[in-house]
């Protein structure tokens, strides 16, 4: 009874220590044919420090399902399973050693991190790699990371490669690298910062491999991110090319456009398309911020419409 007690006196002594913080995006959007309020996204995150060397995240993702149309017994539709699930999308241990700091556990990926902050807006729309599922945002396994003097930022992961949600499949590991120069939080700091990230997992037959070239820019109130990514499994090819860009009219009032092009170089089912994304920010105080923006996506297949989407987004920061 007396080593549970000293146990729980640890464990409590531990999360005492800690720091809970939490983000919620939510928005109202507006298309030709519905307007809906629409819950996106609730984290809850949890982590502090054990010793000067060692300390611990853990991150709980609240989001929808997206899991499609459901089927009965009779593989009748039924209805879109579209339910809020929690998932755990990390919880690691990090080691601080004279070589480096090494993750362990379900870590956060290095392929988007950078070009996300350059783009700086999560909470009104994901990344292009994120976006367009070239990489999942966190995975199983353990990482590497360093700093040189010369403020070049180095990183290597051995994960899974099925993504967080999903267990190990087969016998086959991701190796997913990137490496840095410069500042790589420009949406918080004055900077430049240009890199490169590279995957391979082996499939038993052809790799799939994804490179991403990016680069950003912050200064005199300005922004300015742009980033090309290619995904190749097998034989097929599909790249990404984004570019982004932010002015600060005010301390708290921001204007911003975003451009991608999608194209997975496949003539026959023509999956490309143009995305254009602009609008204001506004950073209101308690950790609030509001976004009206428009959207309009043109599709390479000139059998679907063009779409445009008006839309009001939130988030809040605790």
């Amino acid at each position: 009874m007396k080593k549970l007690l000293i146990v729980f006196s640890i464990i409590g002594f531990i999360f005492a220590e800690g720091k809970i913080s939490g983000v919620t995006y939510f928005d109202y959007s507006a298309t030709d044919t519905k307007s809906a309020f629409n819950f996106m996204r609730q984290y809850f995150g949890y982590g502090g420090e054990v010793s000067d060397k060692v300390s611990y995240k853990i991150l709980f993702d609240v989001g929808r399902t997206n899991l499609g149309t459901t089927q009965d017994k009779e593989n009748k539709e039924i209805s879109e399973d579209t339910r809020l699930v929690t998932f755990l999308k990390k919880a690691h241990v990090n080691y601080k050693s004279s070589i480096g700091n090494f993750n362990f556990g379900l870590i956060g990926m290095n392929t988007y991190g950078v070009q996300e902050s350059n783009w700086g807006y999560r909470f009104i729309e994901k990344s292009a790699i994120d976006k367009n599922k070239f990489s999942s945002t966190a995975d199983l396994g353990v990482g590497f990371s360093r700093t040189l003097p010369s403020n070049l930022h180095l990183s290597l992961l051995i994960i899974n490669g099925e993504g967080y949600k999903k267990t190990q499949e087969d016998k086959y590991h991701k190796i997913a690298f990137n490496t840095t120069y410069g500042e790589r939080n420009i949406n918080k700091n004055d900077g430049y910062n240009a890199g490169i990230v590279y995957t391979t997992e082996n499939t038993g037959s052809d790799p799939a491999t994804m490179a991403s070239v990016f680069g950003g820019f912050a200064g005199k109130g300005l922004r300015l991110g742009g980033e090309y990514d290619l995904l190749t499994k097998g034989s097929v090819e599909s790249n990404i090319l984004s570019v982004s860009g932010n002015y600060k009219l005010k301390d708290n009032i921001h204007i911003f456009a975003r451009y991608d092009l999608v194209d997975d170089n496949d003539d026959a089912n023509k999956n490309g398309n143009n995305y254009i994304i602009t609008g204001i920010v506004l950073d209101c105080d308690g950790g609030i911020s509001v976004s009206p923006n428009l959207r309009m996506v043109n599709y390479e297949d000139t059998e679907k419409d063009s779409e445009v989407e008006y839309k009001l987004n939130f988030q809040f920061k605790f």
